[in-house]
């Protein structure tokens, strides 16, 4: 392939392992395999899109095949004809494969056909197969034998995105490299030399943003800068114009907007919302870039450290102090929104009108406890009579649940299932599941106003929000164990119990006397109508 393109990403792709960034690791454990001469039968590169794989193979297939070396003994790709053929894609024993579109047995029969041939004029007949994991199941077991026992003057080299799609077997028989994500800095620099050399004038701001959206991706980062180059309306490249150009939202206003949630300010809320829209913002884009503001959020909780970063601007620093301030379940439970909101507008006919309601929900959720109207008014619906409150959270680990009546497995799932349409009636059906997922359930009432659980953490996801809504009106019971048996866990255990019930029925040794090894794998308990089929 000739790289006398005008296109950044072609007219900087790396010709050796000098030029090759972020990838050191690889760089060094193949320089001296070669060196050694303890080359592998086949060699499988993985990484993200844009960090070198293809790049990579082609560089490897040149070192094989060289024939100049430097003083030191390393091969010379500049000045090795056997290079510069590769390089321009004319090498007869340097053949490319696209897996993607020569998936099939027959195409890899066609190889294990050719590759006894002698090579015509390297070291090596080299097989550059990218993204091998489109190949059949067919034709990775063709390939076993030949992987395994390959001629001598042979060898393979894998590129592929998806790792986890390769048979064990095609592994086992090759030497793996991950390539890594190209860490920031690393990456930033690589830019600014490139701007330098074509003189591209970009502001630091613009310079960021485009490392950020490339996430780790070389090829990312150039075809961005590339298309800036020419967006541009003046000298510099402005980060306004990679904001527009890419349809991200600013980050200032993804500041706002959660901080809108945070604070319960809905009307600026919706007229921020509307404002991208006009602005022509992605409606998934916008939550994609807020879930990745409260990962960032629960993770500056955790190490504080993090705000160190250099990349980091005064926007993204004035944000830290702000959001500190909340504790992590919080923090959490905007996350779980922000995803099941996500997957909702990937199905809605009207992203933005689905993603208003789910940024308004998230509101709803993060702030129904804090002195509203609403929930007044779900409390006093409740109980209109006023009882007197319940003890808070430390004394209520004191009113441990002593004695508990042995109940079927059934009932349990009852009390459960009860308790779960009470809360997601009267609160909130997202907060109702999370809290279901976190503890047991022993007794709940809603005649005698008690709630009787079982919890491995006194502080579990969503206890907040459970005890400022009901602590006025219930009385809360909670015991502290090392194992508690949640809904999942009971109707799991509910299943065995009715499989095994099944199994000791007649109806079930009849079939053992035709099937010997019969078993019940799963059970499901119909709904029984009044018996009329019509």
């Amino acid at each position: 392939m000739k790289h006398q393109s005008n296109i950044l990403a072609l007219k900087y792709r790396p010709l050796n392992f000098q030029d090759l960034i972020g990838q050191e690791y690889l760089v060094e454990t193949i320089q001296k395999s070669i060196q050694q001469n303890k080359i592998p039968n086949a060699y499988i590169f993985t990484g993200i899109r844009g960090v070198g794989k293809t790049t990579t193979a082609r560089i490897v297939a040149k070192m094989l095949n060289c024939t100049v070396f430097d003083k030191n003994n390393n091969p010379d790709l500049i000045n090795c004809e056997q290079a510069k053929a590769i390089t321009e894609d004319r090498h007869p024993d340097v053949i490319e494969i696209d897996a993607a579109s020569n998936t099939s047995v027959e195409n890899a029969r066609e190889i294990i056909e050719n590759v006894k041939y002698n090579p015509v004029l390297g070291k090596y007949k080299v097989y550059i197969v990218d993204e091998v994991h489109m190949l059949s199941k067919s034709a990775f077991n063709a390939l076993l034998k030949t992987l395994e026992e390959p001629p001598p003057h042979s060898k393979f080299i894998f590129a592929t995105t998806e790792i986890s799609k390769v048979p064990i077997t095609i592994l086992s028989r090759c030497q793996r490299f991950d390539l890594r994500r190209v860490n920031k800095k690393t990456l930033s620099n690589f830019l600014k030399s490139i701007a330098k050399k074509e003189d591209i004038t970009i502001s630091n701001e613009a310079l960021n943003l485009i490392v950020k959206a490339s996430d780790g991706s070389v090829r990312d980062s150039l075809s961005i800068l590339d298309q800036a180059n020419i967006f541009k309306s003046q000298k510099e490249i402005q980060v306004e114009e990679i904001v527009n150009m890419l349809g991200f939202a600013r980050q200032g206003d993804l500041y706002e907007l959660s901080k809108c949630i945070l604070d319960n300010n809905l009307s600026k809320l919706i007229s921020m919302l509307d404002d991208m829209y006009q602005r022509g913002s992605e409606t998934s884009k916008i939550i994609e870039d807020m879930m990745n503001i409260i990962n960032w959020s629960c993770k500056l909780k955790i190490n504080q450290e993090l705000i160190k970063d250099e990349f980091l601007t005064e926007e993204d620093k004035n944000f830290a102090s702000y959001v500190i301030q909340f504790d992590n379940g919080k923090l959490n439970i905007f996350w779980q929104s922000l995803m099941k909101g996500y997957d909702e507008i990937k199905i809605s006919p009207q992203p933005h009108a689905t993603l208003e309601m789910v940024m308004l929900r998230c509101a709803f959720l993060l702030n129904d406890n804090q002195s509203t109207d609403l929930v007044e008014k779900k409390k006093s619906e409740i109980n209109q009579n006023t009882i007197q409150s319940s003890p808070n959270i430390d004394q209520v680990i004191q009113n441990k649940v002593e004695q508990v009546s042995q109940i079927s497995l059934k009932e349990k799932i009852d009390i459960h299932q009860k308790f779960f349409q009470f809360y997601g009636k009267n609160f909130s059906p997202l907060m109702a599941g999370i809290i279901i997922e976190n503890v047991e359930i022993i007794d709940f009432s809603e005649k005698n106003k008690i709630l009787q659980i079982n919890v491995s953490d006194k502080n579990f996801n969503g206890s907040e929000e459970l005890y400022k809504n009901l602590e006025n009106d219930y009385k809360i019971e909670m015991k502290i164990k090392t194992e508690i048996a949640t809904l999942e866990t009971i109707k799991s255990l509910y299943k065995k119990e009715l499989i095994d019930q099944e199994m000791k029925t007649d109806e079930f040794k009849k079939v053992l006397a035709k099937f010997p090894n019969a078993k019940i794998i799963d059970i499901e308990e119909l709904e029984r109508g009044d018996g009329n089929d019509g």
